[in-house]
């Protein structure tokens, strides 16, 4: 009974501290939103949130799923897998579902990191900044800001094709917003890495390389623009393109490997990379990039499945390997950009391609040995070949074969330096081809080998197929077409598979989202 009347008592007490009018206005205990952003350290913070949520993609232990890159990885035709994890992508089976919960993984941290970006749009064009030390780093955030949206919009384009269009801050009265249609979401694209050119610096300095450039945005800006004319047939889309790539400043390293060698992380040819990177105490590949326990989370790239086992808890830990497929090896394996990848010892007769993850490529991190070698989301020897691209389509097939030998030359001079190749493979084309049908497939071959195990096959399928250069209609797992490895068929259906399904959750929880892609 006693410490019933102490229990009263002190909720007595607190009610009446809770009911005192003069207390009305006092501050509370911590930041909020309206003091928070009153340096230029602040800003930063939010602005490196939005970086933070692309470790998203590459993050292992995602809940029921692991490791969602498989999504970009393994559809296209020039990876296979071993073990059948991954029948959703690799088999287009039906656990490619709106349920799955590697897609509903990246649509909801896709759209979290646009929410982070339309925070620091916000911000910065509301908040007086002008007196603060570092008013002009401010500044540019709102270009980091529009590319990262940019690149957002780009991967939900690639992954989901129509989804909702987010510009600003989500409230009460913007939570249900249908989708727009994928041409759309490319203008959108557009739009951003346009907006992001006008303001981001050409460089940083060192302590902040590997902040988005004027040449990140280009670079997704060219990209974009041929993939519209790709689902358009707008010729001054590429047009355009061409141009935008014509202000880049890149250029092309003179050794293949410096795209994926941990020593060589942002180089001369890089536009933009995910920074890898080690946390102040332990990289756990366990530990969510978003939670509390700041200085052991996860800022690794996980590339277990493209690693043999026996190097560490990440190669354990995958559930499945990743090979090069037989129509890949069999048309291209002397090439040096595939032949140097493959090892005889690594437990899946020569075949796991370990681009980024050989040993002498791969910088691991203990305990896990998870990788903290950079992923290169966008390379010169990439846009290279997009604009080979534009030029075809302008009527340049002179300007096309130039560039396409521009990549099969530092590939065959790097052979031959590096011992990798004979100096011979790949040998240049002809300038005078002028067939166009004959030149447009020398660009599909040379982006199915320069880039390979870069997760960008796909995403180029399906643009292509939208083109007309390639029909996907009546593809199977046959080695003329998907090459799957697996005993079990291939249920692509062209009607249904070029978009993947949205998430039940977001149906769901989105009054104006009435259906899902066609098929789902």
């Amino acid at each position: 009974m006693k410490n019933q009347y102490k229990i009263l008592f002190c909720l007595l007490f607190l009610i009446g501290l809770g009911c005192d009018p003069d207390r009305i206005d006092s501050p509370p205990l911590g930041a909020t939103e309206r003091t928070y952003f009153s340096n230029v350290i602040e800003f930063r913070n939010v602005m490196i949130g939005a970086y933070a949520k692309l470790y998203d993609y590459y993050f292992y232990n995602v809940p029921g799923a692991n490791w969602p890159n498989s999504l970009w990885l393994l559809p296209g035709d020039d990876l296979t897998e071993t073990n059948a994890t991954r029948t959703a992508e690799e088999l287009f089976d039906g656990s490619l579902n709106s349920n799955n919960t590697r897609l509903e993984w990246m649509f909801d941290n896709i759209y979290e990191m646009i929410q982070k970006t339309c925070v620091v749009i916000d911000k910065v064009n509301t908040v007086d900044f002008t007196n603060y030390d570092g008013a002009d780093e401010i500044v540019l955030m709102e270009g980091e800001a529009y590319f990262l949206r940019a690149y957002s919009y780009y991967n939900l384009f690639n992954l989901f094709g129509n989804v909702p269009i987010v510009t600003e801050r989500l409230g009460a009265e913007n939570t249900d917003t249908p989708k727009s249609d994928k041409v759309e979401v490319l203008n959108q694209v557009v739009l951003d890495a346009q907006m992001a050119i006008t303001i981001l610096p050409e460089s940083w300095d060192g302590g902040f390389r590997g902040r988005a450039t004027k040449n990140s945005a280009r670079g997704l800006l060219a990209k974009a623009l041929v993939f519209r004319g790709n689902y358009t047939g707008n010729t001054d889309d590429y047009a355009q393109a061409i141009i935008v790539f014509n202000t880049i400043t890149a250029t092309l390293t003179d050794r293949y490997l410096d795209n994926f060698d941990a020593q060589f992380e942002n180089n001369q040819e890089s536009l933009f990379e995910v920074q890898a990177a080690a946390p102040t105490a332990i990289n756990n590949i366990f530990l969510y990039n978003d939670g509390a326990w700041r200085g052991v989370e996860d800022m690794s790239v996980f590339r277990g499945m493209m690693t043999p086992t026996g190097k560490g808890t990440v190669s354990n830990n995958a559930s499945t390997r990743f090979l090069v497929t037989n129509k890949l090896l069999d048309a291209y394996g002397e090439d040096p950009r595939i032949s140097y990848f493959l090892r005889p010892d690594d437990n899946e007769d020569g075949r796991i391609f370990q681009k980024y993850t050989a040993d002498e490529l791969d910088k691991r991190l203990a305990p896990f040995q998870s990788s903290i070698n950079n992923e290169r989301v966008l390379r010169y020897g990439d846009l290279i070949l997009m604009i080979a691209e534009a030029h075809l389509k302008t009527g340049d097939p002179s300007s096309a074969i130039r560039s396409i030998n521009q990549i099969r030359t530092r590939a065959r001079q790097w052979g031959l330096t590096s011992g990798a190749g004979n100096g011979i493979v790949p040998v240049d084309y002809v300038t005078s081809e002028t067939n166009t049908a004959t030149i447009m497939q020398w660009i599909m071959d040379e982006r199915y080998v320069e880039l390979a195990g870069e997760g960008q096959r796909w995403w180029d399928l399906k643009r292509w197929h939208e083109a007309g250069d390639i029909d996907l209609t009546n593809w199977t797992g046959a080695d003329a077409y998907f090459s799957t490895n697996l005993a079990s068929s291939s249920l692509f259906d062209v009607n249904k598979h070029l978009l993947f399904p949205l998430p039940q959750v977001e149906i769901d929880r989105n009054n104006s989202i009435l259906e899902n892609n066609p098929g789902y």
